[in-house]
């Protein structure tokens, strides 16, 4: 190789070497804002445990009403409060599952010849699609739930008391929104939709007990809606 050639390999290896090093001192300060940014993100919790409590509304339908009184009987059994517990465990980012309980007591009373109390529990498992607001805090919680819903109407007609118990599987779904104000803590809003339906139910008097079999039009529909608001330890 002449001395031209020699020249030109090594003007070309520092022209390499220059360039190389041109594009390493611009990438260098990228590589850095991402690391930056990676930890100024901070761990999410894996688990975490809720308390809640608000309004719940049936969503069964009524049969044949006359009366005034009969309307305002049927909008209090319909009515009543919601309030129980979860606890969360997230694998990953956005899909968790968990475990879900919740109760429901409801009541009615019509003069002194009928009343009714109702307590409807479930207990569920959960899948749970969690996602981020632009301010990668405040979380949009959607969950999937089945599992299982006894049934309890403590009802008085006439002065003569029934219990009515029975027990079935349950769906429904829920969205929620959870806003931390600590590292630990959270406050969150949530609605939930459940299904169910009982078709079979025992009835116990004073004087004996049986099992009613229910067809679809008389089954107890224990649908409902339910809003309630809580805390979160996280």
């Amino acid at each position: 190789m002449g001395i031209t050639g020699q020249c030109a390999f090594a003007q070309e290896a520092s022209i390499t070497e220059w360039k190389k090093d041109r594009e390493e001192a611009f990438d260098s300060p990228k590589k850095a804002i991402v690391k930056e940014k990676e930890a100024a993100d901070p761990a999410l919790p894996r688990w975490s445990f809720g308390l809640n409590g608000g309004y719940a509304y049936r969503l069964f339908r009524a049969g044949r009403v006359v009366s005034h009184d009969e309307q305002e009987y049927l909008k209090d059994l319909k009515s009543g409060i919601a309030f129980g517990g979860d606890m969360a465990y997230f694998p990953w980012k956005h899909v968790g599952f968990g475990i879900r309980y919740e109760m429901y007591k409801g009541n009615a009373g019509m003069d002194s010849t009928q009343s009714e109390k109702v307590t409807i529990q479930h207990l569920s498992g959960a899948v749970i699609h969690r996602s981020f607001l632009k301010n990668g805090k405040t979380a949009i919680l959607t969950s999937l739930l089945l599992g299982y819903q006894p049934y309890e109407n403590k009802s008085a007609v006439k002065g003569q008391p029934f219990t009515f118990t029975g027990k079935t599987m349950n769906w429904g779904v829920s969205v929620g929104i959870e806003q931390p104000i600590s590292p630990r803590f959270a406050l969150n809003l949530t609605g939930t939709a459940m299904m169910g339906a009982i078709y079979r139910l025992r009835r116990k008097t004073e004087f004996n007990t049986e099992t009613l079999h229910l067809s679809k039009d008389d089954s107890v529909d224990l649908s409902r809606f339910s809003l309630t608001i809580g805390f979160r330890f996280l």
